[in-house]
């Protein structure tokens, strides 16, 4: 078993792929599964249990079968501050987005100057991506093959999350502006903030005991209802060179068992992405993981192609046009379709493909 950073670790695997020397099992993030799927380096894997999240699992499905298996899961809820939210006339936040926006307006002219009701840096495109999960269009179409980001539904997303800029309620700053985030929080600077469940220990890594009860967690809003967030996580692949497959398959069985997931979350804060292992503490007892487990089911798989992590950067710099810059929704979406598009261009070829003939190859002028 070796240690690799995070960022570097798909790099080392391709190596490894193409050398022809792969690792018998690795720790492989969603966004990277469909890479290794379509270089044929790993090899389908049969469920282990039958009570993982289905989201969790779906993401490992290419072609009707399950190329990975899900070992912890992440999801984005609303990390807040409940005092301030009282003081502000609300008992919890609500479960709308009009809901929030008027809790946001409300918690803004209670607040000195400085201060701001959510924090949500620019450089960050989960809290988007998030936003536009809840609205009824995907922002790819047509098989994944063409950008749907001038689309009305993601158009609204980009307009709720304009405004909470534009209306003050949240300061445009990146996250390398902030001084301590936790610090910040604990003092009153941002009252919301979207995060996932590392920050649970973050939070109580850097705020002192007796000051633990001043954050607390909740599900997201939705534009009509109790809000949908994203999954995302990382999977216990076997690669087709392994000539150890069933030691391997051993191996995960081994690390997916209930006190295994449960070790794994004290060890890292990591979710398990089985629904056994929170039936025990303290995933089961522990009030602040309530708002993930909740969140955990009501949750939607990103696109599943190599191209993704790409787009969503694209998304973030459009983001901060429109936020920063002045560029208008339409204008802006219109420019990234018209990126992305060009981005998933040899996409659109290898699945046009006719079989038998070789790889086309696209080229263009990138827009």
């Amino acid at each position: 078993m070796e240690n690799l950073a995070w960022s570097s670790a798909q790099a080392r695997l391709l190596s490894a792929v193409a050398a022809g020397d792969p690792p018998d099992v690795a720790q492989v993030g969603d966004t990277d599964l469909s890479t290794l799927v379509t270089l044929h380096a790993i090899v389908p894997q049969r469920p282990v249990a039958g009570d993982f999240f289905q989201e969790a699992l779906d993401v490992t499905r290419f072609n009707g079968r399950y190329y990975g298996t899900p070992w912890y899961v992440d999801t984005r809820v609303l990390f807040y501050l409940p005092a301030v939210l009282h003081r502000a006339g609300y008992r919890r936040p609500a479960r709308t987005w009009s809901g929030w926006l008027k809790q946001l307006q409300a918690v803004r002219r209670i607040l000195k100057p400085g201060q701001y009701p959510l924090l949500a840096p620019i450089n960050e495109y989960e809290f988007l991506e998030v936003l536009a999960l809840q609205e009824p269009a995907s922002v790819l179409r047509d098989g994944d093959r063409y950008g749907n980001f001038a689309s009305p539904s993601f158009r609204a997303a980009l307009r709720f999350y304009k405004n909470l800029f534009a209306q003050r309620l949240a300061p445009r700053i990146t996250d390398r502006q902030l001084i301590n985030l936790w610090w910040q929080m604990a003092r009153g600077d941002f009252v919301f903030y979207v995060s996932g469940p590392w920050n649970i220990g973050e939070f109580r890594r850097f705020l002192q005991p007796q000051d633990q009860h001043l954050w607390m967690t909740a599900p997201m809003p939705g534009p009509r209802g109790a809000g949908t967030s994203l999954i995302d996580g990382s999977d216990l692949v076997i690669f087709r060179r392994s000539r150890r497959q069933p030691l391997a398959r051993a191996f995960v069985r081994y690390m997916l068992q209930n006190r295994q997931q449960v070790r794994l979350f004290a060890l890292t804060g990591d979710l398990p992405a089985r629904r056994g292992p929170w039936t025990f503490a303290p995933l089961a007892t522990d009030r602040k993981l309530n708002a993930f487990r909740v969140q955990l089911g009501r949750v939607q798989p990103f696109p599943k192609i190599p191209e993704w992590g790409e787009i969503m950067h694209g998304m973030r710099r459009m983001a901060e046009q429109v936020v920063i810059g002045g560029v208008s929704i339409r204008a802006a979406t219109d420019q990234l379709d018209r990126r992305v598009n060009y981005w998933l261009a040899e996409r659109r070829a290898l699945l046009s493909r006719e079989p038998g003939k070789g790889r086309r190859r696209v080229v263009g002028k990138q827009p």
